[in-house]
């Protein structure tokens, strides 16, 4: 046999320390190294509401020949025998302990009897709240007149359990069925809740109001009076114009029409017509002529909260439906310093609807002029035929009117074209009814202006709002 040289030798010695070595770190950390606490979880027990429920996620170390680990809460500053009954064996890595919400220590231990602990209670570093999946809707509010329904939307792409249980807290005012189709009864306010046994839910608020009508474009209205209304039912007008809105698409096509919409066919009561109101830099010789209520706010001008900050030259500022003194004149029909209902004129309608549905085009009025920015100037001016409305240029939502006056087309069907203005003959803001073969052929209206390149997105569009 061939004897080792020294050389051979040192090999087999360095091998053999290497193996001493290995076993000496594999029996280590197999008997000496205790499981760690990785996370700690807290939950409600659905078994018994008064309790909760410790999710302890444990780990051991890689080299362990027995992984077995046990978990134990112990009240703070009470360390536990190592050897008592209590401690319950973690399976798949977690302990799941039932017991009252409370400051507990949480120790953990091995086969071998080593073990580790949060030994402060816990830490806010360990202990982790789960985070609780949510409903999403496509609505956190309904608003809703007597008689009137809308659908809540519920997407359920997040949730384990996808089986939506609607209620409503108060069936006496709106009801849902189970398609989350939910009907205004009486006026009020209530809660439908939306949920999925106890994954998840939302509350919806519902609000049955008087302050709304359904869209009928012949309905007569009473005017807004002065302070008719409470600063909270004006509110509430804001915020369901604002929920008109913002579903159509806020800074769209749909959303203006939503806003012309509201105004003129939703609400309850009509806007008076107010000559020449809102202009802070009106033409020659109107100098006179000061604005409440037409450009400053985004919302109805119906609170004092809302004219707060307005600062008027010569009168005012006054909400809609308060007399207001006028300093122009108009073919004897306004007379120079009388006092009429505040409201809006013609183009303190349009400029009102742009910046409520998202375009902030200026202070300004209506008019063909070179010397003077106007709404015609915002969009592409077209003369009206009967080649342009068969064209499909043409769509809701776009300018119409004549050199001095300004409206928005906020739909047509079959029959008629259906026109958003506020005219002295009106005495306020409506939706004058054209039939469609006489609308090129008329004394009121002789130009369009297209929007496409102010609107950009068309948002929830539709020709009509039926």
């Amino acid at each position: 046999m061939k004897r080792l040289g020294k050389k051979g030798l040192l090999i087999v010695i360095l091998v053999f320390v290497v193996l001493v070595s290995i076993a000496s770190v594999l029996v280590y950390f197999n008997f000496f190294v205790g499981p760690t606490i990785v996370d700690i979880e807290k939950v409600d027990s659905v078994r018994f509401p008064d309790k909760k429920i410790f999710n302890i996620k444990v780990d051991n170390v890689l080299f362990k020949i027995n992984k077995s680990t046990w978990c134990l809460l112990s009240s703070k500053d009470n360390t536990p025998d190592l050897e008592n009954s209590e401690w319950e064996k973690a399976s798949n890595g977690y302990c799941s302990i039932i017991a009252d919400d409370g400051d507990y220590d949480v120790f953990i231990k091995d086969s071998y009897s080593n073990y580790d602990s949060t030994k402060e209670g816990f830490k806010k570093d360990r202990v982790r709240e789960p985070q609780k999946k949510t409903i999403k809707t496509n609505v956190d509010n309904v608003y809703l007149y007597i008689g009137q329904t809308q659908t809540i939307n519920v997407d359920t792409s997040d949730l384990n359990d996808k089986n939506i249980v609607y209620t409503s807290n108060d069936s006496n005012i709106a009801t849902i069925d189970d398609n989350g189709l939910v009907t205004g009864i009486n006026y009020g306010k209530t809660t439908i809740t939306i949920h999925n046994k106890n994954e998840a839910s939302k509350d919806i608020t519902v609000v049955v109001t008087r302050l709304i009508k359904e869209m009928e474009a012949s309905a007569k209205r009473d005017y807004f009076t002065c302070n008719m209304l409470s600063e909270e039912e004006a509110d509430l007008l804001d915020q369901i114009l604002f929920d008109r809105v913002n579903r159509a698409g806020y800074q769209t096509r749909a959303g203006v029409l939503a806003a012309a919409r509201f105004l003129t066919l939703e609400s309850t009561y009509e806007v008076p017509y107010f000559y020449e109101n809102g202009r802070l830099e009106n033409y020659e010789p109107y100098k006179y002529v000061d604005g409440e209520g037409r450009y400053y706010h985004r919302g109805l001008y119906l609170g004092q909260s809302k004219i707060n900050g307005i600062k008027a030259r010569f009168v005012g500022p006054t909400p809609w439906g308060c007399k207001l003194q006028n300093y122009t004149d108009w073919a004897g029909v306004y007379v120079v310093g009388e006092y009429y209902p505040n409201g809006l004129d013609c183009s303190g309608f349009v400029t009102w609807a742009l910046l409520n549905g998202g375009f902030d085009v200026g202070d300004i009025g209506a008019g063909v002029d070179p010397d003077h920015y106007d709404l015609t100037d915002i969009g592409e001016l077209v003369y009206l035929s009967d080649e342009l409305m068969a064209s499909g240029r043409v769509k809701a939502g776009d300018l119409i009117g004549l050199d001095g006056h300004a409206a928005i087309l906020v739909g047509w069907d079959d029959n008629n074209y259906y026109i958003a203005e506020s005219l002295n003959t009106t005495k306020g803001v409506v939706v004058t009814t054209v039939k469609r073969s006489n609308l090129v052929h008329n004394s009121i209206y002789k130009y369009v202006v297209l929007m496409d390149g102010v609107y950009k997105e068309q948002g929830n569009y539709s020709s009509y709002w039926k």
